[in-house]
């Protein structure tokens, strides 16, 4: 599969960044792309009609300090930021904040992310989160125009109704790419893999149900896919 869509006229490859592109750790502040993928990409970007881009849940500007080749494409917030957002904050996202903020103030352990259009309760160094986590959920419900997304030790409360899968197929859309790859590690990228085309590839990243077509263990093996997809199509 690698080197069918590695021989594609205009080739679109995009990822998730935490756990797909960089290990999983506590501190999200200290998660870094593995050298060997980042290498892979940039080079990838490099060649003609090769498209590269990272889409993830992080700020827009978490990724620019991570990733500064200029052929990138990088969005963030699940598909909201695209380093363009402006306007005043919604009524239901200032709730969303004060809420996640109180939540973090009475469980130790628990940090905040306050990002443009969302805000983020992260309890991965919680002990037992499970009551605290399902009262947030029952409180972000009752705000109008607030939606939650659910990923890895992660509860997000947000005033956007993009998702990945929504940003993916604007940006293959505007690319005009025969061919997609997409890879991550999240249920917040199932949007993307239902979004996949006939002939396009995605990939999952560890253990669990998901739509993609090919499974791989770690953010290691990610590199060693984006190695190989750099040798079939530099060659090709």
């Amino acid at each position: 599969m690698i080197e069918e869509i590695a021989d594609s006229p205009r080739l679109f490859i995009a990822s998730d960044f935490d756990g797909t592109l960089a290990e999983i750790v506590d501190d999200p502040d200290l998660a870094t792309p593995l050298a060997r993928s980042k290498t892979a990409l940039e080079e990838l970007a490099n060649l003609d009609h090769t498209t590269v881009a990272v889409i993830s849940g992080r700020r827009r500007a978490d990724l620019l300090r991570r990733f500064d080749h200029p052929g990138f494409v990088l969005i963030g917030e699940h598909g909201a930021d695209h380093g363009n957002t402006t306007g005043p904050e919604t009524p239901a996202l200032a709730q969303a904040r004060a809420l996640v903020d109180a939540a973090v103030s009475a469980t130790p352990g628990a940090r905040v992310e306050h990002k443009t259009r969302a805000v983020g309760f992260h309890y991965r160094s919680v002990t037992d989160p499970d009551e605290t986590v399902e009262g947030l959920r029952v409180e972000a419900r009752k705000i109008k125009g607030l939606r939650l997304l659910e990923a890895k030790k992660i509860l997000e409360l947000t005033d956007s109704s993009v998702d990945k899968g929504a940003a993916f197929v604007e940006l293959r859309r505007s690319l005009g790419a025969d061919r997609a790859l997409f890879i991550g590690d999240d249920v917040t990228d199932e949007s993307v893999f239902a979004a996949l085309q006939q002939g396009d590839l995605g990939v999952h990243v560890g253990e669990g149900p998901t739509l993609a077509n090919l499974t791989v263990p770690d953010p290691s093996g990610v590199a060693d896919l984006l190695e190989t997809l750099l040798r079939a199509r530099s060659t090709g």
